[in-house]
């Protein structure tokens, strides 16, 4: 997407309502900027997503308000669930001559696995792959890959237990 296009986009995207309803529009809006998307994709207000040509969405995908998915290649698999304030980046920094500030950069892709939520307020760092069924803690901070069914929590982020069924059923 070019700078012209990003500015368009970014203003057409205000014009929307907070709520369900502009969550619907916003994700129509995107959907044509996408690698790939499934149906009822939904994106919250303010959540801004780099490189919308390098992300790959499936089916009932929520993106909660004020998030952020940076560069690089992201893969979110169907009924993900991401919270507010989450910050989803397959890109780091690079460092040379002793700063990072024009060391360049690299990018890993990020996969999170179907049925996922990622609470609000936790980062995702490249090269992360997320299992099935997972819950990602509010404030975690997941710099390694985990499997299905997994609590995930802390900074930096470990599995804290595996979810049973009818864990958080109802909650």
């Amino acid at each position: 997407m070019n700078k012209r296009n990003r500015l368009l986009f970014k203003f057409r995207s205000m014009l929307y309502p907070a709520g369900p309803s502009g969550d619907s529009d916003r994700g129509k809006l995107y959907q044509k900027y996408l690698k790939s998307c499934g149906k009822n994709f939904k994106i919250a207000e303010q959540a801004f997503i780099y490189s919308p040509e390098k992300l790959v969405v499936g089916d009932n995908v929520y993106i909660g308000f004020s998030t952020y998915l940076g560069n690089g290649d992201i893969h979110l698999d169907d009924e993900v669930l991401i919270g507010n304030h989450v910050s989803i980046t397959a890109a780091n920094h690079l460092r040379s001559n002793g700063s990072f500030r024009f060391g360049g950069s690299e990018t890993k892709s990020i996969k999170v696995g179907a049925g996922t939520w990622i609470a609000a307020h936790s980062c995702i760092t490249a090269g992360v792959s997320i299992g099935r069924g997972c819950l990602v803690a509010a404030g975690s901070i997941v710099t390694k890959n985990f499997g299905d069914n997994l609590l995930i929590a802390g900074a930096p982020a470990k599995a804290i237990r595996e979810i049973q069924v009818g864990d958080f059923d109802g909650v």
